[in-house]
């Protein structure tokens, strides 16, 4: 029984990487067979787009879904416990909810929402098989976060090769600079912010005896990070402080814990700033209206306001970078006004292109358009549900690290 999920992931997994891979697509009855139906009655009719697979591929209906939520409903019905019954539904929708989180703002398509979703109703919990498992998934269905980690953990080595790789045969190496320097002092400023809102909290509990409780003490540090934010300058002369004082008390514990939460944090600027470079350079093309067609993804948002027709070509992980430095999530979703285009995951319409071309035929727009190239993601997240499935939760592994453990 216990490998009731992982038969069920894999071949909701071969099936989906394989037709992403194929074609770009994400069939519903390939996650779920009631979202199928559902939207056969809603007329979504996707499985009659001419794709290059063979028919009964393409209708081949895996459950997934469905035996994910069964299997945890009699699994909790059997030890009597009303979470773990639940846990299946509870999962499907807290990897739904970070799947559109990342659709919403661009990185991928709703299908791989889709997707993300399925493996969650499949390990809501840790396996036995998982070793390495951060608590709080224990004991809550939080489990589909850790999917998603591994999956982006397990990409960054090819990421990172393929990016260098494309810098190096097209020789672009004041990019390459770009990459390795710019934001080097935003990642200091944030490292000393993090180390100051932690050290808040060990001299509270340590020095003062103050004994906080581990969801208010985290809560705290979150609170102080923002103000350290916010505050910037200041915050730095906080944070720089609280670490001296620490480094006071314990000299190599805290010059180490700070060195290895520094080579994290720029470790991941690299891995975004890589990020950013392959869909900038690779995955996005400039093109006349003439060769756009229908399902096509913008790169840029055509909207009218105030009478005039314009564009915005600012990256999506930009707008979300700049609106969490100045802690106002208003700023990811910008005035446009009217939206004629937009870099939508769903594609372009036949409507938008044909308002598309009146508007360049009327001399209001240059005919140049961003178009986004597919990048799959089927193959990533089923990887990372083999990682959780197998090995455990490789960013919990990754903080047991950084704090030396």
């Amino acid at each position: 029984m216990e490998a009731v999920p992982l038969l069920a992931g894999l071949a909701m997994g071969l099936v989906t990487s394989y037709t992403d891979l194929k074609t770009g697509f994400i069939f519903d009855n390939h996650v779920s067979v009631l979202l199928a139906l559902i939207g056969k009655f809603l007329g979504w009719d996707e499985g009659e787009e001419e794709v290059p697979l063979p028919k009964w591929l393409v209708k081949l209906p895996v459950p997934a879904v469905e035996i994910g939520i069964l299997y945890y409903l009699y699994k909790g019905l059997s030890e009597g416990s009303v979470l773990v019954a639940l846990s299946g539904i509870i999962a499907l929708f807290v990897g739904l909810i970070l799947g559109l989180l990342l659709f919403y703002i661009g990185a991928w398509a709703s299908g791989d929402a889709v997707i993300l979703a399925g493996f969650s109703a499949l390990l809501p919990y840790p396996p036995d098989t998982a070793k390495i498992t951060a608590p709080y998934y224990i004991h809550y269905p939080l489990y589909p976060i850790a999917i998603l980690l591994n999956g982006l953990i397990a990409v960054f080595p090819f990421i990172f090769i393929y990016a260098f790789g494309v810098i190096i045969l097209r020789k672009r190496f004041s990019e390459l600079r770009e990459i390795l320097v710019s934001g080097a002092g935003l990642t200091v400023e944030l490292s000393l912010w993090i180390m100051g809102a932690l050290g808040v909290r060990v001299i509270l509990e340590e020095g003062l005896g103050v004994s906080l409780n581990p969801i208010l003490g985290w809560l705290l540090a979150v609170v102080l990070i923002t103000i350290f934010g916010k505050l910037r300058r200041i915050g730095d002369v906080a944070g720089a402080l609280v670490l001296s004082y620490l480094i006071y008390l314990s000299p190599e514990s805290a010059i180490f814990a700070f060195l290895r939460l520094l080579a994290f944090l720029y470790a991941f600027k690299v891995f975004l700033a890589l990020v950013k470079f392959i869909r900038r350079n690779v995955l996005m093309e400039e093109v006349p209206v003439e060769e756009l067609r229908e399902w096509d993804i913008l790169g840029e948002t055509i909207f009218e306001k105030d009478g005039k027709i314009r564009r915005d070509r600012t990256d999506p992980f930009e707008r979300l970078k700049f609106a969490l430095l100045k802690v106002d999530l208003s700023l990811l979703k910008p005035d446009y006004g009217k939206v004629i285009a937009s870099p939508s995951a769903e594609g372009l319409t036949k409507e938008q292109i044909e308002e598309l071309k009146r508007l360049v035929e009327e001399g209001k727009l240059e005919n140049k358009f961003l178009r986004k190239k597919a990048m799959p993601f089927a193959p990533a997240i089923f990887l990372g549900f083999l990682i959780s499935y197998f090995i455990g939760d490789l960013f919990w592994l990754l903080e047991l690290k950084l704090m030396g453990l």
